[in-house]
């Protein structure tokens, strides 16, 4: 069977690709200049925790969440939603309300989350599933849910919707967070904001397509972008470009040679970053 002929197999995976790759691609525009790449990797494997955690637990009460009938308090998504919410929150706190070193936090919560995957994963409970339950936080968005398309899709139009309104806000809280706190700005409520709709894009788009290809849109195609271009406008516009195309040819590379999904769309956001490379050298 062709990739074209097998259209109803791959459509809705395809569009739930390229709709958190657009979203994520957009978001990482503010993760790249606020340097925060690792909040949003900690964030995604929050969220991956959720998903794994919504199999164990289900697995106490006999609930399938693959099921179409799944109740709302064993739904991944809802997992993933509460832990990457309740990260954000703790993550986006000043740093003199944790106490701590901003970066040890982070880091934490990336290695908790990292390691309690595994751990949930080897759970003899899951272990029927554990292969297909890695494959989904990983990245492997060959089958992707009508559902998981549809949350994906509300997601993107609330998180688009608000930055729509705030983007300028956003951005002079991100490049100058004293000078606009000086002028009035609510920046504690812009970062708690702009930590929130990445949490709920990474939460909706790992349940879809996994954590490895969120972390890399997230990432991968807003640092290129930024060698691209010191444009504002055009760094957005690049970044979303770039991301969707990996998604895209991704998703088509995997299929037909039979690729893993999720590093297939992350190897080729990186390989955006050589043209990106060259212009800057060029430049300089």
């Amino acid at each position: 069977m062709s990739f074209f002929s097998a259209y109803f197999l791959w459509r809705d995976s395809l569009a739930a690709s390229a709709i958190a790759a657009a979203l994520c691609g957009y978001l990482g525009v503010f993760v790249v200049l606020r340097r925060i790449a690792f909040v949003s990797a900690a964030l995604s494997q929050i969220s991956g925790l959720g998903v794994a955690l919504a199999f164990y637990v289900g697995s106490f009460w006999g609930i399938d969440p693959h099921g179409p009938s799944t109740p709302f308090y064993a739904a991944p998504e809802v997992y993933a939603l509460v832990l990457s919410c309740a990260a954000s929150i703790a993550l986006g706190l000043p740093a003199r309300a944790r106490r701590v070193n901003p970066e040890s936090v982070v880091a934490l919560a990336y290695l908790f989350a990292a390691a309690s995957v595994v751990l949930v994963l080897r759970s003899p409970r899951i272990i029927q599933e554990a292969h297909e339950v890695s494959e989904l936080i990983f990245g492997n968005a060959v089958a992707v849910r009508e559902s998981h398309l549809v949350h994906l899709t509300i997601a993107a139009a609330i998180i688009g919707a608000l930055h729509f309104f705030l983007f300028k806000d956003f951005l002079f809280a991100s490049f100058d967070g004293e000078a606009a706190r000086g002028v009035g700005y609510p920046v504690a409520f812009l970062d708690a904001t702009l930590y929130l709709s990445l949490a709920v894009a990474a939460a909706v788009a790992t349940r879809a397509i996994g954590t490895l290809p969120v972390f890399a849109f997230f990432v991968l195609p807003a640092g290129a972008a930024l060698l691209w271009s010191q444009r504002l406008s055009i760094v957005v516009a690049t970044s979303v470009a770039i991301a969707v195309a990996a998604a895209v040819l991704g998703y088509y590379l995997s299929f037909v040679y039979r690729l893993p999904t999720g590093p297939t769309m992350a190897a080729l956001c990186g390989l955006a970053w050589l043209p990106g490379l060259r212009l800057a050298r060029r430049r300089s």
